[in-house]
């Protein structure tokens, strides 16, 4: 593991090595994919697809990235970290090359079903992040790593809107001008690929490895990577089975209200798109400016009464977003939630990592993800193999929901973040003894 203790040294002083490296590729790629993302639907549909066609892509994604997320855990713990995550991040990459040539949405469809399929690395990243941050950093840790890159994303859109204009919007200019973000994101993602298998160092030991199988066994690592899926459930506590039955539930319900939050927002609450774009800037600085104080209160009174403090406060935000009343008011509430996930999010990270040791952070990791709970306001991003299925049906469901009532979505999320929150305090308790 890097480092050590870092009391009575810089607050920063973490912020080295495999830290460093890490936060270094997710600016870039931060910077670079989210020109490009907020668009990606209206890529579709100049390409002729329609909104069916756009769910029928997301779906791929969410399924493809479900099914090698255990591959990625088990390889991670069974040969280590680094190269996986390198030589994966290039064909992460290059699956790219599919958004950039696409002439109709069906090219777009394959692309996403690659470029997330080829995400299968992402739980052994999480789980060198955990390796690397000694435990008496871990909020501050997290809460920076989430923070950093969260900043671009917010500024980002802007760049890829101003692109657009400059080729003179409509279709074709849409094309033409997401093509060249989809360029400038495969050329980064390249560099990406590099920086990692270069710089980054590994934390697997070979006495907690088991030794690695060349990709002509790849059969036996599929299929003991899904027997190891039973074996992690078996393996883990009652408090961590509960941690997995909370994110159970809150995916199933974030993912249920995620994409209805601008609907509302326009359709009830009157807001334009400007004005929801300006609310999502105001409230993700919000999130960025309070991630590195809720993390160092993280590691002063620890994650457990973080995470009772923040979703003791999601309940009533979330319901009163219903009486938000205009653009002030949807403001002030989306503020409250960024400050409530500023809370959630590095205390679940700290507290998942402090209970998973170093030789099982890539399974654990790859099924159920190392965020804990965060309400989305958008798009839903799965943490982890038992994530991603209540998440899809929470979806699914979503729409129904709030055609049949506009309210019912947030009366009923309320609900179960108050749930949530019993759960956490009846049955989540921190281990005595924090893993390295």
């Amino acid at each position: 593991m890097e480092g050590g203790g870092q009391r009575g040294r810089s607050p920063f002083g973490f912020i080295r090595g495999n830290i460093l490296v890490l936060m270094v590729c997710r600016v870039l790629w931060s910077w670079s994919t989210s020109i490009v993302y907020p668009f990606f639907s209206l890529y579709i549909l100049a390409l002729g697809g329609t909104s069916t066609e756009v769910g029928l892509i997301s779906s791929l994604g969410l399924l493809a990235g479900m099914f090698l997320y255990p591959v990625g855990g088990y390889i991670a713990d069974s040969s280590g970290r680094v190269k996986l995550i390198g030589y994966a991040t290039y064909l992460y990459a290059f699956a790219h090359l599919f958004f950039i040539f696409a002439t109709n949405w069906q090219a777009v469809a394959v692309g996403q079903f690659l470029s997330q399929l080829l995400l299968f690395y992402v739980p052994a990243m999480n789980a060198l992040q955990a390796d690397s941050l000694p435990p008496d950093v871990r909020g501050r840790g997290f809460a920076i790593m989430m923070a950093v890159p969260g900043a671009i994303r917010v500024v980002s859109p802007y760049i890829g809107g101003w692109i657009i204009d400059a080729y003179g919007g409509g279709d074709v200019g849409m094309v033409q001008a997401v093509r060249l973000c989809w360029g400038i994101a495969t050329v980064v993602g390249l560099l990406v690929a590099t920086i990692r298998l270069r710089y980054l160092k590994e934390t697997l030991t070979e006495e907690e490895a088991k030794g690695g199988r060349s990709i002509r066994h790849l059969p036996e690592i599929v299929k003991d990577a899904y027997r190891n899926i039973f074996d992690s459930v078996r393996w883990m506590d009652s408090a961590l089975r509960v941690i997995v039955l909370i994110e159970v539930l809150a995916s199933f319900f974030v993912a249920m209200t995620a994409p209805f939050w601008v609907v509302y927002a326009n359709e009830v609450v009157g807001l334009t798109p400007y004005q929801w774009g300006l609310v999502m800037l105001i409230s993700g600085f919000v999130g960025i400016a309070m991630a590195f104080p809720m993390g160092s209160l993280v590691d002063r009174v620890g994650p457990r009464r973080m995470i009772l403090v923040g979703m003791g406060l999601a309940p009533l935000a979330i319901f009163l977003y219903l009486y938000s009343g205009g653009f002030f008011g949807v403001v002030a509430i989306l503020c409250w939630l960024s400050l409530v996930n500023s809370m959630m999010m590095p205390a679940f990270s700290t507290l998942i990592a402090n209970m998973i040791p170093r030789s099982r952070r890539g399974r654990l990791y790859s099924l159920l993800g190392e965020r804990g709970v965060m309400i989305s306001f958008g798009n839903f991003w799965g943490g982890g193999f038992l994530i991603f299925p209540p998440a899809a049906a929470g979806a699914f469901i979503g729409g129904y929901i709030y055609e049949m009532n506009t309210t019912y979505l947030w009366m009923i999320f309320s609900v179960a973040m108050v749930i949530c929150l019993a759960l956490t305090f009846l049955f989540v308790r921190e281990p005595e003894e924090a893993e390295s």
